[in-house]
């Protein structure tokens, strides 16, 4: 018998484990950006936990960074920290999120909101809240 070609089931059974292979790629693929994303988070609460640090040192108060976040609501990127981390005006949340205050920076506190897609060591996915004790 003279056989040319692959018949419709080797051909349907090929295409299948292809869209197989590319779905679980794809799939890895946005589980990494996610976690990528989540890194740029943590690495921008740890600049913005330095520059609150450095101020307090400074000034024995956070409430100076106030000037440009003076409401719940406000962007964290508008806090008065250029003087202690340069310009906080490229702090963006790297995904659909934002960088938020949740508690207006004064003498004792202050506290900025932000999101994880994904768990990242002992923080679980959802909403997380900086303050001068840490993330919460």
């Amino acid at each position: 018998m003279n056989r040319q070609g692959f018949t419709l089931p080797e051909t349907l059974i090929t295409g299948a484990l292809f869209g197989l292979a590319i779905l679980v790629s794809s799939l890895l693929l946005s589980s990494e950006r996610a976690r990528t994303r989540d890194a740029e988070r943590i690495a921008d609460m740890t600049r913005l936990a330095s520059g609150f640090a450095l101020l307090y040192a400074q000034d024995a108060s956070y409430s100076s960074a106030a000037a440009g976040c003076a409401n719940i609501g406000s962007l964290a990127s508008a806090c008065s920290l250029n003087s202690v981390i340069g310009d906080t005006g490229t702090l963006r949340d790297p995904g659909r999120f934002r960088y938020t205050v949740s508690q207006v920076p004064d003498r004792n506190d202050f506290g900025i909101a932000f999101h994880l897609e994904r768990r990242y060591g002992q923080l679980l996915p959802g909403s997380h809240t900086l303050t001068k004790t840490g993330v919460h």
